[in-house]
């Protein structure tokens, strides 16, 4: 039973670690001069349903707990690029 406690208790420490990790990134917008809201939004939906076909994890983070976070990493790189490639540019917001 103390075992048990014990990694109950990592699993808690580990998941407040990477909570807290995820709260302090910085936040980033992509933006472009000169473009209009309706195409922005177009190409923000374009590469977001681009991003939203990486559905598997690199093969050292699969059948781990940080599956779900590579996917989710991967996802943001195809997304980042996809609107680079659209001429935008990624600033920091917070």
């Amino acid at each position: 039973m103390g075992v048990m406690n014990r990694v109950q208790g990592l699993v808690i420490v580990g998941t407040v670690l990477l909570l807290a990790g995820c709260a302090a990134q910085p936040q980033y917008q992509m933006i472009k001069k000169g473009v209009m809201p309706e195409e922005r939004v177009q190409d923000d939906a374009h590469c977001q349903m681009q991003a939203s076909y990486i559905q598997a994890a690199d093969w050292e983070y699969r059948g781990t707990f940080m599956e779900g976070v590579n996917i989710q990493q991967k996802r943001q790189q195809t997304y980042t690029y996809c609107m680079s490639s659209k001429g935008y540019s990624s600033i920091r917001v917070q």
